[in-house]
Parts: structure tokens; C-alpha cells; sequence
């Protein structure tokens, strides 16, 4: 069961855009490889100063992070978190990326907290529309001759309706901690607690509309 939880997690992750906000935290200077050049299709190596900066993490895949930091005199930074192959984050637990797999002068050690809630489970009709496409023909005559044909063509009609609807809402909240070392050491040098929600309408039944 445990294991078909995390393999649930893996797959949660892969498909949707996860984005949380938080503080990363240095406490000596970090050596990183941000975006640069043309479309951002290039890497450069800076040091970011001690300090705190704000932090967005997004998870766009299983093997595409980026870390997007503001603040201090470097301005904004985009820090490419990226793999050829699964990072393996799970939906909770903890986890570690090597920095020779992100192509980064880093190591990171993570911990991720999911809290999933359902509430508001609602049974309702809504109102609805559908479109149809009907066979119509007509007489058209031309003046001049007197000549008469039958035209036929297809048109789309949209009709209004009814239908049943059961839903319920969905709330995520998700906290992640990651700690960054230098590749060779074990020390930590920067911190990095960000959290983020999200909220969808789930639709667990409904009827074609009548």
C-alpha cells in the first residue's frame, strides 16, 4: 500500500504545474547555474550572497524544477532544477538530488508534506446546452428563369436544457523544506521552507443534457 502511495505521488506530480512560495534562506555564498542567453536556452555561473531572498518552486514534471528567486542586487533568478531522468518526489517523504543528475554545483535534500481534503459534496440540477446538426433543405428559385432547386445543407443548432450534477471540492496543501549543500560537503548552506494550496471542483457524476 505504501508503495502504491508513493507511486501515486509520482504520478500527481508528473502531470500538473505544482507551485509553492516561500524564503530561501543562505547562509554563506551559494554557487548556482541560472538561466541566461537568448530564450533563456543557456546557463551561467553566480554566487548568491548570504541573505534572504523570496522564493518561488515549480514543479513542472518529475525531471523539471525551477527555483525563481527575487530580491538583492542580482535582481530576478531562475535556477533550473532539471533531469533526464525521474527526480522520484514523492507525494510525502523525503528525498535527495544529486548535483552532477541537475547539472548544478549543488546537492539538495528535501522533505514533502501532502494534506488532501474533500469537502462540500453536493447533488443538483444546473442548467446546460448542447448542439445538434440537422439535415434542412429549401426551395430557391432565381427570378430571371423561373428555375427552381431544392437546396440542402447541415446546420448547428444549439438547444437549451437540463442536467444532474454531483460534485465536491478539493483542497491541497502541500509544504516542501529543502536544504542545499555544495556538492562535495555536507553542509548546509541554504534553507528553503515554501508552501503552497490549491483548490478545484471536482465533478463526480453528471447527466448528458435534456
Amino acid at each position: 500500500m505504501k508503495k502504491a502511495m508513493l507511486l501515486l505521488g509520482v504520478l500527481l506530480l508528473s502531470v500538473s504545474c505544482v507551485e509553492l512560495n516561500g524564503s530561501l534562506q543562505v547562509r554563506e555564498a551559494m554557487s548556482v547555474k541560472k538561466k541566461s542567453g537568448f530564450l533563456n536556452l543557456k546557463t551561467k555561473t553566480i554566487k548568491i550572497e548570504p541573505g534572504s531572498y523570496s522564493a518561488e518552486l515549480k514543479v513542472k514534471s518529475q525531471k523539471n524544477i525551477n527555483l525563481e528567486l527575487k530580491g538583492g542586487s542580482l535582481g530576478e533568478v531562475d535556477i533550473p532544477i532539471k533531469s533526464e531522468d525521474s527526480l522520484n518526489l514523492p507525494l510525502n517523504g523525503q528525498f535527495y538530488i544529486e548535483g552532477r543528475k541537475i547539472e548544478q554545483p549543488f546537492n539538495v535534500s528535501g522533505t514533502i508534506t501532502t494534506n488532501v481534503d474533500h469537502w462540500g459534496y453536493t447533488d443538483t440540477t444546473e442548467k446546460c446546452e448542447r448542439q445538434i446538426t440537422e439535415r434542412r433543405c429549401e426551395k430557391v428559385c432565381v427570378k430571371e428563369t423561373g428555375k427552381c432547386d431544392v437546396v440542402c445543407k447541415d446546420v448547428v443548432i444549439t438547444l437549451y436544457g437540463l442536467k444532474d450534477v454531483s460534485y465536491h471540492y478539493k483542497r491541497t496543501d502541500r509544504e516542501v523544506r529543502l536544504e542545499f549543500m555544495p556538492e562535495n560537503s555536507t553542509a548546509v548552506i541554504a534553507s528553503l521552507p515554501a508552501r503552497g494550496t490549491e483548490s478545484e471542483k471536482i465533478i463526480d457524476r453528471e447527466t448528458i443534457c435534456r
